[in-house]
């Protein structure tokens, strides 16, 4: 994360209360936020150029119109594979989870997770993918 301004963090969430849940905590904490509430909102987030892109993404597998392990997909298949996800979910398949497992994920938290430990993982991914660069 660079010195010059906060962390920017992508939260996918549909639903309307966690996302305002997760935003006012984010913000109170000083990152920026970047906000899609389904799917193919966040695959138009993540085909923007590299300088638009997040530094994390915060992702519900529960979406409409394009699943999370869709989106994971797709990010793992791009130029930004290495972009941080952490997986926040309230439900997922098992199948679902060993995809994302394979698919590369920062941290996979079940809903609803401690604040504390979520800012935790937040900061721990950032700092890791600081280090990568």
């Amino acid at each position: 994360m660079s010195t010059e301004r906060p962390g920017r963090i992508l939260i996918v969430e549909d639903n309307p209360e966690v996302m305002a849940v997760l935003r006012e905590l984010l913000l109170r904490n000083g990152y920026d936020v970047q906000e899609a509430r389904h799917g193919a909102e966040a695959l138009v987030q993540l085909s923007a150029p590299r300088e638009s892109l997040p530094d994390l993404i915060l992702l519900d597998i529960g979406l409409p119109l394009e699943g999370g392990v869709g989106v994971l997909a797709f990010l793992r298949r791009t130029v930004h594979s290495a972009l941080p996800v952490i997986v926040l979910t309230a439900s997922a398949t098992l199948e679902q989870e060993r995809e994302i497992q394979q698919l590369g994920v920062s941290a996979y938290l079940r809903k609803p997770a401690a604040s504390d430990l979520l800012l935790a993982e937040v900061k721990r991914a950032l700092a890791a993918r600081d280090t990568a660069r």
